[in-house]
C-alpha cells in the first residue's frame, strides 16, 4: 500500500464526496482532479508529472471507484507515463491499443473503437499490433474522433486514422507491460465500484425493515451481503499481490504479467457478483434513476469488458498452463 494512501483517499473524498453522484463525473470535478494533479500521478516530475509511484495512482483510481467517478486520471496517468519516455508528459492524453482495430479502404483507414475519454484529449498514445507505441495528435489533418459511450455514459470514441502522421515513441514501454498495467487499473476501478456498491447495499439492508426488523436480519438477505464482501476482499487480495508484483519484479516479468491477468479474472466476476447482489437486495429501489445504485452497477458491468478483460486474461492465464503446465501457472499466482 502506498505510503501516502490515506493522503490520496482523503485528498479524492474531499474532491468528489461533497458532489452529487450524478456529477461527480462532471467537467468541473475533472478540473479539480487536474489542478491537484492527479492525473499526472506515477509520472516522474522531471518529465512533467506529479510525482509518486504507481501504488499511489492505484489509490487515487480506486478511490475515485469508491466513489462512482468515471473520469480518464488512469487513463491520462498511464499514457503520460508512457510518452514520458520519449517526450514531456500532459495531462489531456489518453492511451489506445490497436489490437481491435479495423482497416477500412484497403488499408487506408484505420478505426481503432472504444478509446476512453478520446473526444476529451489533445493527443493519443497508440499501441499497434506489433508492440510499437505512437504518437498522435487530435488536431493533425487525417484524425477524427466519432464519438460514443459505454453502458455507464463515459466517454468510449473511435479513433479514425486516414493516412494521419503517427511518429514513433521508440522509447515507450512494451505493449504486454502497458496493456497489463492498464488492465490492473480498470480491476482497481472495478474493486473501489464494487465496495461502494457494497457499502450502499448494507446500509440499505440494516436500515430497511420487514417484519418488525432489518433486512440484514433475514439469513438468506445476511449471505448474501456477506457474498458481496467475500467478493471484494478476494479481489484486493489479486490486486494487492499484482501491485506488490510489479514493485518486486518489474512491469516486464511473466510474474507481474501472470498476476494482473488472475487479477483481470478476478474483478470481472467479482463485478458480476456485486452488481447482481446489490440490485437482488435493493429490489425496485435499486433501479430507480434518482437512487444512486445504477451509478456504480453500470461501471462494474461496463468496466470489466475493457482493456484487460477478463477473456483476454484468461486466456494469456490457459497459454501459460499450456507452455509450462498447470503446476507451473499455481507457483506463479501463488509463490
Amino acid at each position: 500500500m502506498s505510503e501516502y494512501a490515506e493522503e490520496l483517499r482523503g485528498l479524492v473524498s474531499d474532491v468528489v464526496g461533497g458532489t452529487p453522484v450524478e456529477a461527480r463525473s462532471s467537467d468541473e470535478v475533472w478540473r479539480k482532479l487536474a489542478e491537484l494533479g492527479l492525473p499526472l500521478v506515477g509520472v516522474d516530475e522531471a518529465a512533467g508529472g506529479s510525482g509518486g509511484s504507481y501504488d499511489d495512482l492505484v489509490t487515487v483510481v480506486r478511490a475515485l471507484g469508491e466513489h462512482a467517478t468515471g473520469l480518464p486520471v488512469g487513463e491520462s496517468a498511464l499514457a503520460s507515463w508512457a510518452l514520458a519516455h520519449d517526450r514531456a508528459a500532459g495531462e489531456r492524453v489518453t492511451l489506445a491499443f490497436g489490437m481491435d482495430a479495423v482497416y477500412e479502404d484497403d488499408l487506408s483507414v484505420v478505426r481503432i473503437p472504444c478509446v476512453p475519454w478520446l473526444r476529451q484529449a489533445s493527443a493519443v498514445v497508440v499501441y499497434g499490433r506489433s508492440g510499437g507505441a505512437t504518437y498522435v495528435d487530435l488536431d493533425a489533418p487525417g484524425v477524427e474522433v466519432h464519438e460514443g459511450v459505454n453502458l455507464a455514459g463515459e466517454p468510449r470514441d473511435d479513433l479514425v486514422l486516414r493516412g494521419a502522421a503517427m511518429p514513433n515513441l521508440p522509447g515507450a514501454p512494451d505493449l504486454a507491460e502497458a496493456r497489463a498495467r492498464f488492465g490492473l487499473l480498470r480491476s482497481v476501478a472495478v474493486a473501489g465500484a464494487a465496495v461502494g456498491a457494497y457499502t450502499l447495499t448494507r446500509g440499505y439492508v440494516m436500515q430497511r425493515e420487514q417484519f418488525g426488523k432489518p433486512l440484514a436480519r433475514i439469513p438468506a438477505v445476511a449471505t448474501a451481503l456477506a457474498t458481496m464482501r467475500v467478493a471484494t476482499v478476494r479481489l484486493d487480495a489479486a490486486l494487492e499481490r499484482a501491485v506488490a508484483n510489479l514493485a518486486r519484479s518489474g512491469g516486464t516479468s511473466q510474474r507481474f504479467l501472470a498476476a494482473a491477468a488472475a487479477a483481470g479474472v478476478t474483478a470481472a466476476a467479482t463485478a458480476a457478483t456485486c452488481a447482481r447482489t446489490a440490485h437482488q437486495l435493493h429490489g425496485a429501489m435499486g433501479v430507480t434513476a434518482e437512487y444512486p445504485l445504477h451509478h456504480y452497477t453500470k461501471r462494474l458491468w461496463s468496466w470489466p469488458e475493457e482493456a484487460g478483460a477478463e477473456a483476454d486474461c484468461a486466456r494469456y492465464l490457459g497459454q501459460l498452463a499450456l507452455a509450462g503446465g498447470e503446476a507451473a501457472v499455481w507457483d506463479e499466482l501463488t509463490c
